[in-house]
């Protein structure tokens, strides 16, 4: 068995165990029993427009893992945010593009809910999605941001 598949199995066990993700309403866990990808909720933060919303993310390892982080990770929910690309719900932060191999899979989750968080988006939001972050700055502007989902839809991104 591969170094990657017994740290994620571990995981598996702690994330079970502790109910570590249990503070932002969270579970993860292997899909269809493939370590190598996972599937994870949460609530959305409160006092955000995320508030109340169920959120789930999918992302996928290799067997570097630990070393190397996950190879993507997508919101599964479709979700206006400057650091979620919405052609097909990629998200980008430095957690991820700056791996430690001290992060995980509770890191992982966690990450994406606080990007959910905060009112200013993060490191590494994407250049084509500067407009989103010069509206995300103003929150009244940002809860009140009229945004045509079908644009996401029709580029294929898919749930």
């Amino acid at each position: 068995m591969s170094k990657g598949i017994t740290k994620l199995q571990e995981e598996r066990k702690f994330i079970k165990k502790s109910g570590s993700l249990a503070n932002i309403g969270g579970t993860a866990g292997p899909i269809n029993g493939d370590y190598y990808h996972w599937k994870a909720s949460f609530v959305g933060p409160n006092n955000t427009p995320y508030s109340g919303g169920l959120f789930y993310i999918e992302f996928k390892f290799n067997d570097q893992y630990p070393d190397s982080g996950p190879i993507d990770v997508q919101m599964r929910t479709p979700t206006y945010h400057p650091n979620i690309w919405c052609a097909n719900g990629h998200v980008c932060d430095t957690y991820f593009s700056e791996w430690k191999n001290t992060n995980n899979i509770v890191g992982i989750v966690n990450t994406v809910f606080d990007l959910l968080s905060e009112e200013s988006p993060t490191n590494g939001y994407h250049d084509h999605d500067k407009n989103k972050a010069a509206n995300f700055k103003n929150q009244y502007a940002y809860e009140n941001q009229t945004f045509d989902w079908n644009n996401c839809w029709n580029k294929g991104w898919t749930e």
